[in-house]
């Protein structure tokens, strides 16, 4: 499961999306200027689409270590909900093999983030029937084939993603 979070509406600083490898915590600004913030997915399994402090609590730690300016800005809302993980943490965006029917999925918690790439690769993969340059290495088949993406170090263990 994956938490977000969103602030009351400040004045514009942040004018794109911030990520912070190290304590994993990303940020981005609404047009309305709320801080639209999240982390790392929960240590188990669960369907209860709720939020839990121990995630809370790192989140806004790495908010803290990244940008102590926001912490005086109160929260507004969080929410939680289950998440399409790939077994290798990577997104799919392939055709599958039904007639017709592609599949742009398994972003784990970095999807929002990369939309504008993935409707760019995804758009050429429905226009063309064939991967874009950029997404070859998406491809659903990669499961099957053994080349799974092991962009942490961590191979195909979704509980490490």
């Amino acid at each position: 499961m994956l938490q977000a979070f969103v602030s009351e509406g400040i004045k514009p600083f942040i004018d794109g999306v911030v990520t912070f490898g190290a304590g994993h915590f990303y940020i981005s600004q609404s047009d309305k200027g709320g801080l639209v913030f999240g982390g790392d997915i929960d240590g188990y399994n669960s369907y209860a689409q709720r939020g839990n402090l121990p995630v809370i609590e790192d989140v806004c730690e790495g908010g803290m270590a990244l940008m102590p300016r926001i912490g005086r800005v109160r929260l507004l809302r969080h929410w939680g909900g289950i998440m399409d993980m790939s077994m290798d943490g990577s997104p799919i965006i392939d055709h599958t093999p039904v007639q017709g029917l592609y599949l742009n999925a398994g972003w784990c918690y970095g999807g929002f983030k990369a939309t504008p790439a993935s409707g760019l690769c995804f758009a050429h993969l429905l226009a063309r029937d064939e991967p874009h340059p950029v997404a070859t290495a998406y491809r659903l088949d990669r499961f099957a084939r053994g080349a799974v993406i092991d962009e942490k170090g961590m191979g195909a263990q979704p509980n490490l993603h």
